[in-house]
């Protein structure tokens, strides 16, 4: 009985550390620089780390010439809209979002304030589109690509949290995936660690 006791306990014990476990990313450094047009080409690419959001997107990281880029490529719709989610070490927590628009945003006495829209400092976002004014719909945007200036957030090792809105053909939102998954807005603990050294 207690070998049994035991032996759950330490079962317990594995499966709650890997729940909670953090992906850690090594930014790769790169010659190349991205234009940030929503295109996700091979020669800018392929030399970023790459992080699978499972069954939403995929993830590039890389840095160079002095910026940090993020592509979130959306797999399984024609468009998205990303919240991305920066602690650069400081005690500061950004929500950087691209849409239609560019906001950026920090929580302020535990709540998020509302949007200022292009507020974006030292950062910079592909947008939506517009298709058609009247129907008030947007062009396919299967990629968001972001470029941050290092010296705005000059810490080795930042945390990261994405949440992403998939939306369909029509500009209506599919589903809302937060990354890593059960992670809050201002708790950074579990988010992606980003090693920048």
């Amino acid at each position: 009985m207690r070998f049994y006791f035991v032996s759950l306990s330490v079962c317990l014990l594995l499966l709650w550390n890997t729940a909670h476990a953090q992906l850690h990313v090594t930014v790769p450094r790169s010659r190349a620089a991205v234009m940030i047009d929503g295109k996700l080409s091979d020669a800018e690419w392929k030399d970023a780390a790459r992080v699978a959001v499972p069954n939403t997107a995929n993830l590039y990281i890389k840095q160079a010439a002095g910026f940090v880029y993020f592509a979130v490529e959306f797999t399984g719709m024609p468009s998205g809209i990303v919240d991305l989610y920066l602690s650069p070490g400081n005690g500061h927590i950004y929500d950087l979002h691209a849409s239609a628009k560019l906001g950026e945003r920090e929580p302020q006495g535990g709540k998020w304030p509302d949007w200022l829209w292009w507020n974006n400092r030292d950062w910079v976002a592909n947008v939506s589109r517009v298709d058609s004014w009247g129907k008030r719909s947007f062009l396919p945007e299967p990629v968001r690509e972001f470029q941050l200036l290092r010296v705005r957030f000059p810490a080795s090792v930042w945390r990261l949290r994405l949440e992403l809105r998939a939306m369909t053909a029509q500009s209506q939102t599919a589903s809302t995936v937060v990354f890593p998954p059960g992670t809050g807005d201002q708790d950074v603990k579990d988010w992606l660690v980003l090693d920048l050294k």
